[in-house]
């Protein structure tokens, strides 16, 4: 009986670590700051509005490459909502900052990690309703939204098991008030299931022994 615990145990376990990386989603700020902890802010407050960020450059240990229909790169912006009085957004034309630089539609940044994470939140200003898509090496995820999570800011967060270094963000008429990143603080589904796979061959174990003792009695 033992053994046969402890293969069906195993088995579950196994199949739970062989899913895919992609654990879990969350639309919620909230849920995604309650399965996470010591997360990296990037929040554009540190820097000049009217900061050119070229394609392929680092501002604050990021490394981002753009891709929009002016393929000028991006800007940090003082021009519409954010938590710092920044944000990310797209230089739309040449010149000084304008209310015209922020990502059009479909366009899309990615931003690269100064080191392999398994949490990362995104929060857009946006229009809506929309549809947000974040694609990393676990996979793509879309969302559409029809009420905001926060002030007029929609939120799309991912943690994995699976850490990845690179994330892209696509949307529509938005920018990025902020980027939360670091590793996940919840014990993803394999870990969980060899937790419990333990716990129980222990409270087995204990059981056992509780049994012959009585009988020795």
């Amino acid at each position: 009986m033992r053994l046969a615990i402890f293969v069906v145990g195993t088995a579950l376990a196994s199949a739970m670590m062989a899913q895919p990386a992609g654990a879990a989603v969350y639309t919620s700020s909230a849920a995604f700051a309650a399965a996470t902890s010591g997360l990296t802010v990037e929040n554009y407050g540190s820097y000049a509005a009217g900061t050119l960020i070229p394609d392929g450059s680092t501002l604050g240990g990021l490394t981002y490459s753009f891709n929009t229909g002016a393929n000028l790169g991006g800007v940090v912006t003082n021009l519409y909502n954010s938590f710092s009085g920044n944000s990310l957004a797209a230089k739309q034309a040449t010149g000084p900052l304008t209310s015209g630089d922020f990502f059009y539609g479909n366009n899309s940044f990615t931003v690269m990690f100064p080191t392999a994470i398994t949490a990362l939140g995104i929060f857009s200003n946006t229009n809506n309703p929309i549809a947000l898509t974040l694609t990393t090496s676990s996979g793509t995820v879309t969302r559409s939204y029809t009420v905001y999570d926060t002030i007029t800011f929609d939120f799309l967060g991912v943690t994995t098991s699976t850490p990845f270094t690179s994330a892209t963000f696509t949307s529509s008429d938005y920018n990025i008030p902020e980027i939360e990143f670091g590793a996940s603080a919840v014990p993803e589904l394999a870990t969980w299931a060899m937790m419990i796979l333990g716990f129980g061959l222990v409270g087995r174990r204990l059981r056992a022994r509780t049994g012959t003792r009585s009988t020795n009695a």
